[in-house]
């Protein structure tokens, strides 16, 4: 963009605007911490603009023309286009009539992106997240609104911003999330997903290198159990072990090995103590063991596969928040990690290696409220524990629990993977990254990956040749040969 192009106004307005249109969301309080790994004035994907912009509202940073937050992002004013500046990581607070210098126009509100501002270079400057609907008719927006109040996340109204003079714009440095460049074959790494397709098992690899296999039918290979009710897998070593409840009820396991044969599935009932009314089944390994959480009859369980094949009878671990409907486990830094949806509310629990528990937190305490949860998954990445919530309104959200036991706040992630309605999640630690699977309402499965830097790739639907009926239920466990 040209630098000396005609401006309508060079006067420093940094804008204080009466939200008649704007209804406040309530944000949540939380350490400052950096946020991305942008440079100043470089190059910032999408993903990490909104990050930043989070990272305000999460401090409930105060407005304010005078004053200035200073933090591990930088050092901005507290005011609209501060925010904005912020977000950007621009080296220094501009104005709203100066944002522009640093942006090119859109042709249309349609065309804005997550990380976008809405300007009026005369007022006041909002930071575009995203829209509520496929018919563009409100905004989702990130701002500083005015004295008394703190950054926050928002929506206008497009006749709102149409009638007042509101523009879009696209900072110059913006980068669009992309998937990571393929590995070398050699690395071996697979994320294996297995779906519950119309009441069959079906299972996929994703490569390293991002292509996938076609769907095969798992019982076709590993014996017929019935109409399945429930899944899981995960990975240990180059074999993947996979859990479903079938039609009778009971619990089997069965084994693809790395070369593609299965093992029979067998029912796991024998050696670990039959459960009735199981809903839920989540799996993960921790060296060569196999640790499995399930829901059944409203209460939560645990029993591992030990590395030389034999079980541990199940052994409850509800914790005491009510009804538990789902639950997900993961290995954070060698221990076992749980996370279960109870009485609408998301609890967390930490197996520790010599096998006693820690008591349950409230993890909406911790990471705030995002409504009543519906399904939830967990990975670990390091030393913290990665969680997903899809709550009863099909919204999905995004936490953690960092190695230290401090939380990130939870934040919607349709802003930066996309927008759609889910009923399930799954995810998993494969190779580094936290790769998660979401069931929609209208029938898609969609993945994601969060890398090390804490970018999102956009959400994008799995082909499902060959899978059929509905699709009840979806895991994702990573392998490595």
């Amino acid at each position: 963009m040209s630098a000396n192009r005609s401006k309508l106004l060079r006067t420093a307005l940094t804008g204080v605007l009466t939200l008649g249109a704007a209804a406040s969301v309530l944000s949540l309080a939380g350490p400052a911490q950096a946020v991305g790994t942008s440079s100043v004035n470089g190059p910032i994907s999408r993903s990490e603009i909104i990050a930043r912009a989070q990272n305000w509202v999460d401090q409930a940073v105060p407005y304010s023309q005078s004053l200035w937050h200073s933090d591990s992002n930088g050092s901005y004013r507290q005011d609209c286009s501060g925010l904005v500046s912020m977000a950007w990581h621009l080296n220094t607070s501009r104005v709203t009539s100066t944002l522009d210098d640093v942006s090119t126009r859109l042709g249309s509100l349609d065309d804005l992106q997550p990380g976008d501002m809405i300007d009026n270079i005369t007022t006041h400057v909002v930071l575009f997240a995203g829209w509520t609907d496929s018919s563009h008719t409100n905004a989702v927006i990130y701002q500083e609104p005015k004295p008394g109040r703190t950054a926050e996340k928002t929506t206008y109204s497009r006749s709102y911003l149409t009638s007042n003079g509101y523009l879009p714009y696209r900072y110059d440095n913006t980068i669009d999330s992309a998937p990571l460049p393929p590995k070398q074959a050699a690395v071996g790494w697979g994320a294996q997903v297995v779906v519950n397709g119309g009441g069959d098992v079906m299972h996929a690899t994703r490569s390293s290198n991002g292509s996938w296999s076609g769907f095969g039918n798992v019982e076709s290979a590993a014996g017929d159990i019935g109409v399945v009710r429930a899944i899981a897998d995960a990975g240990i070593n180059g074999d993947t072990h996979v859990l479903a409840v079938g039609g009778d009820g009971n619990i089997y396991h069965a084994v693809r090995h790395s070369g593609g044969s299965w093992d029979r599935f067998t029912d796991i009932g024998p050696q670990t103590n039959q459960l009735g009314g199981v809903t839920k089944i989540s799996a993960v390994s921790i060296g060569g063991d196999l640790h499995v959480v399930v829901v059944a009859d409203g209460r939560l369980f645990h029993t591992a596969r030990l590395a030389n094949g034999t079980w541990l009878r199940f052994g409850e671990i509800t914790p005491a928040g009510g009804t538990v409907t789902s639950a997900a486990a993961a290995s954070v830094n060698g221990e076992l990690q749980v996370v279960a949806a109870s009485g609408g509310t998301v609890y967390h629990t930490i197996r520790a290696v010599s096998g006693s528990w820690s008591a349950w937190g409230n993890a909406y305490d911790m990471a705030g409220n995002v409504g009543t949860a519906l399904d939830v998954a967990l990975a670990g990445t390091g030393a913290d524990a990665q969680i997903v919530v899809v709550t009863s309104s099909g919204q999905q959200f995004h936490g953690a629990r960092y190695g230290n036991g401090s939380w990130q706040p939870f934040g919607e992630l349709a802003p930066v993977i996309g927008s759609f309605t889910a009923n399930r999640v799954s995810a998993a630690n494969i190779d580094g990254e936290f790769q998660a699977v979401f069931i929609t309402n209208d029938g898609r499965i969609m993945h994601t990956i969060r890398d090390g830097s804490g970018s999102w790739d956009p959400a994008a639907a799995i082909q499902l040749n060959g899978v059929n009926g509905n699709h009840y239920d979806v895991s994702i466990g990573g392998t490595f040969n």
